[in-house]
């Protein structure tokens, strides 16, 4: 089958690259000839990204279509799947994932635990619902936010006040701060015929609220594993979800909470490429051209997942960088290609496959990991 990807980011970058290897022609879809996916792909269908248009440029080229990201307007591309443009997911599935709030009471009406939230506007006209929330509280956009944008943390009253005098509280909502001990994340994903596999459980560590890193497996009870793979399966079979699908997760004192849902692959899936028997990229395109699903299994003990953040404002290529890093033993550099370099903007990855058969041997083996990385590029130092 011929694939289409609304999108044409690194994440469609490596989805075409996983294509090559599968002998799957992959048609990416965006604005920029230079975006990272351009020069990998099969083809480029040029235009703003999503536009009805674009997409049914896309649609005469492809069998199948699926998303890089939740960046789209939806309701203009209706018509091309009521006339037979096939979308993986469908677009009533994928449109009830890509709007935070919307997510929040999809997974309640599965009874699924998320931190408690109110919408802002709600919060606004009765504050004395307030009370049980206590501050700080987290703001968060409905829609838009990734990367540490579109949230803030909101101290006091006062600060609340000021906020929603900067702000449309409609497009916000409040939620109480998880007093997490673990931000973890699971990789799942769901085929044509109903078919489930979930990767192992993953650690993902912020700064500035940008994922830094991601650790495989997660050092947590069985117990805990297994209840993330109820809530993934959960998720993916009720929705009737066609692809592959992560879910941020909080590990809080009363038990697992889902952060938050991406409809697509997921940058906690990077290290799947070289630690899982099949990375989630193949995954997708797996589940998207309707062929059963690959072995999820790691192919190592543990796995390391560094992103190379931005850290300066600068259009540099940042060749010595990723000479020194590509010469390191034991990783695997990935690049993206992007055009310019912003404080917090992901412009690539490194993976390590870890030895050791006990968390606390990996443990040593990740910080030696990121003391090699960071002599090179400023990984602890990215967002201070």
């Amino acid at each position: 089958m011929r694939v289409g990807i609304i999108g044409a980011g690194q994440l469609a970058q490596m989805l075409a690259m996983a294509a090559r290897t599968m002998g799957i022609s992959l048609v990416v879809q965006g604005p920029r000839g230079d975006d990272p996916a351009v020069g990998v792909a099969s083809g480029w269908v040029e235009g703003p990204l999503g536009s009805p248009e674009a997409v049914k440029a896309l649609a005469e080229q492809v069998d199948v279509i699926g998303f890089e990201n939740e960046l789209v307007d939806l309701t203009p591309l209706h018509p091309l799947e009521q006339a037979g443009v096939v979308f993986r997911p469908s677009l009533d599935t994928f449109s009830s994932l890509m709007n935070k709030r919307r997510q929040r009471h999809v997974l309640q009406d599965l009874n699924i635990l998320v931190p408690p939230w109110i919408d802002f506007n709600e919060a606004l006209a009765h504050p004395k619902r307030l009370n049980d929330f206590g501050y700080p509280l987290m703001a968060k956009a409905a829609s838009g936010g990734y990367d540490g944008r579109g949230l803030r943390t909101i101290d006091d009253a006062e600060a609340l006040e000021a906020f929603a005098d900067a702000v449309h509280p409609e497009d916000w909502y409040l939620e109480r701060f998880v007093d997490f001990e673990r931000e973890l994340a699971m990789v799942g994903a769901r085929s044509v015929t109903g078919e489930v596999c979930c990767y192992p459980l993953l650690e993902t560590c912020q700064l500035g609220q940008v994922c830094t890193t991601v650790l495989a497996p997660a050092s947590v009870s069985r117990s805990v594993e297994a209840r993330a793979i109820t809530i993934v399966g959960s998720i993916l079979q009720q929705l009737n979800y066609v692809g592959v699908l992560a879910v941020e997760l909080f590990l809080a004192p009363e038990g697992l909470l889902v952060n938050e849902l991406a409809p697509r692959t997921h940058n906690s899936g990077h290290l799947t490429i070289e630690a899982c028997a099949t990375s989630q990229f193949e995954q997708h395109l797996r589940a998207l051209t309707g062929t059963s699903l690959g072995p999820t299994d790691l192919c190592a003990p543990g796995a390391l997942m560094i992103n190379l953040l931005g850290f300066e404002d600068s259009r540099k290529t940042y060749v010595h960088e990723r000479e020194a890093l590509a010469a390191l033993s034991g990783f695997h550099l990935h690049w993206y290609g992007k055009r310019v370099s912003r404080r917090g903007r992901k412009l690539g990855h490194m993976t390590r496959c870890l030895s050791g058969s006990t968390p606390a041997q990996r443990q040593r083996h990740v910080q030696e990991s990121l003391a090699d990385v960071d002599r090179i590029w400023p990984v602890s130092r990215t967002m201070a």
